[in-house]
């Protein structure tokens, strides 16, 4: 890889960085690219070189705060019961992290800005439940497995209003994986009637 192209993706990442942690800390609204290029070390023409607006700036950040989580779940051959747990535990785990907290508080307050939420759909949930629809689909003889997934991840993500409403309410491991049994337990009966 030639140095142009390092440097023009050091620049790219660098951007990103700064976005994200502006973005977390006084919301998207309130970040703008003047600030944004700042925080990153460049001039906003740079920023809007690689990125034509501040939502597409906010799709890359979703993918940022994605791609950082190091293990993405993966349907594979084991009992269904122990499928829908794992991917329970990973949405759970991933979607209580300081940083996809940050990310929803923000689509909460400001998602009607920039048409944020369908960048949102597009970078998040869209993206995260597709692979347990199509398990879901080869699974069991679902008549809509969209909207059984759906509720699964509801489900499955309800804790997280607790901890949207106060930063000092915090959700430790051994409940997490009482939340995740009883859960998928409860969506097991519901999908086996």
């Amino acid at each position: 890889m030639s140095k142009t192209i390092q440097n023009a993706e050091k620049k790219q990442q660098g951007i990103v960085i700064a976005a994200e942690a502006l973005f977390l800390q006084q919301g998207y609204g309130a970040s703008s690219m003047d600030q944004i290029a700042k925080a990153a070390g460049v001039t906003k023409q740079t920023v809007y070189r690689y990125f034509g607006s501040k939502n597409e700036l906010f799709g890359a950040v979703m993918r940022q705060v994605q791609t950082a989580e190091s293990e993405h779940y993966r349907f594979g051959a084991g009992a269904i019961q122990e499928e829908l747990r794992g991917f329970a535990s990973y949405l759970l785990s991933f979607h209580l992290r300081e940083q996809a907290l940050g990310l929803y508080r923000i689509m909460l307050t400001e998602a009607a800005q920039e048409n944020l939420l369908a960048t949102f759909k597009n970078q998040g949930p869209q993206r995260v439940l597709q692979p347990l629809i199509e398990y879901l689909s080869r699974q069991s003889q679902l008549e809509d497995p969209a909207f059984c997934g759906q509720m699964f991840a509801t489900m499955i993500l309800a804790p997280r209003n607790q901890m949207l409403m106060s930063k000092a309410h915090v959700m430790k491991k051994s409940a997490q994986k009482e939340h995740v049994l009883k859960v998928t337990k409860l969506f097991l009966k519901m999908i086996e009637t």
